[in-house]
């Protein structure tokens, strides 16, 4: 399970959001919902351990995750709002490099495929970047740059997903591919967090919504 309890975040002097206090349980994503500037993404880092939190606490399988931060960081998948690719590397090294950060998985890895590039290549087809796997990032659209970050995160056997507007430049094909790829996730018992500005589509009752408002912070 993943709890945030009475967390407050500040930047610059500033309390960005306060009195967050929540639970997902496996199976279920939280969708954080708020205007420009509201502190979605202040909200998702210090979720991350990106931030310091002036109050409260998240805890991650019941420990706080200041006093455990390895063994959250190792089941945490973490998608920023920049896309964390290098534009010098081509679409399948960018993948394998995260593999050896342990970021993702090595191919195949997923699936139990003897073939080692098995996996590899049904996430690349998925994405539609297959084509595209030797052609360096520099060369690609910021909608295929961020299918790439997507496809290096399904990859990964992170349980803990938590996505910094995962479907921006994204075409309604992509989209509805990482919709899928959510919904594949809560079933198997992950979680996701993710920041967006229009809801995406994912089974109702495994959904909660946190909308950031100047009023303060409302949870449906």
């Amino acid at each position: 399970m993943y709890s945030i309890e009475q967390l407050a975040v500040e930047r610059g002097g500033r309390t960005i959001v306060s009195g967050i206090d929540l639970s997902i349980e496996p199976g279920w994503a939280l969708q954080i919902h708020g205007a420009n500037g509201s502190g979605k993404t202040t909200l998702l880092s210090a979720l991350a351990g990106l931030l310091p939190l002036a109050r409260g606490r998240v805890c991650w399988r019941g420990d706080d995750v200041r006093r455990a931060p390895r063994q959250f960081r190792s089941e945490l998948a973490y998608v920023g709002h920049a896309n964390g690719v290098s534009d010098d590397l081509t679409v399948l090294e960018n993948i394998r490099f995260a593999a050896l950060l342990g970021t993702a998985d090595a191919p195949g890895g997923n699936d139990g495929s003897n073939d080692p590039a098995s996996h590899e290549d049904k996430v690349l087809e998925q994405t539609g970047l297959h084509a595209l796997r030797h052609t360096r990032l520099s060369r690609l659209s910021q909608g295929q740059r961020r299918r790439v970050a997507l496809a290096r995160l399904m990859l990964g056997r992170k349980p803990l997903w938590l996505l910094d507007e995962p479907g921006d430049a994204l075409d309604a094909s992509a989209t509805d591919w990482f919709t899928a790829c959510v919904d594949t996730h809560l079933r198997a018992g992950g979680i996701v967090a993710l920041t967006t500005h229009r809801p995406l589509e994912s089974g109702a009752a495994r959904t909660r919504h946190l909308y950031l408002e100047r009023s303060g912070a409302c949870l449906k």
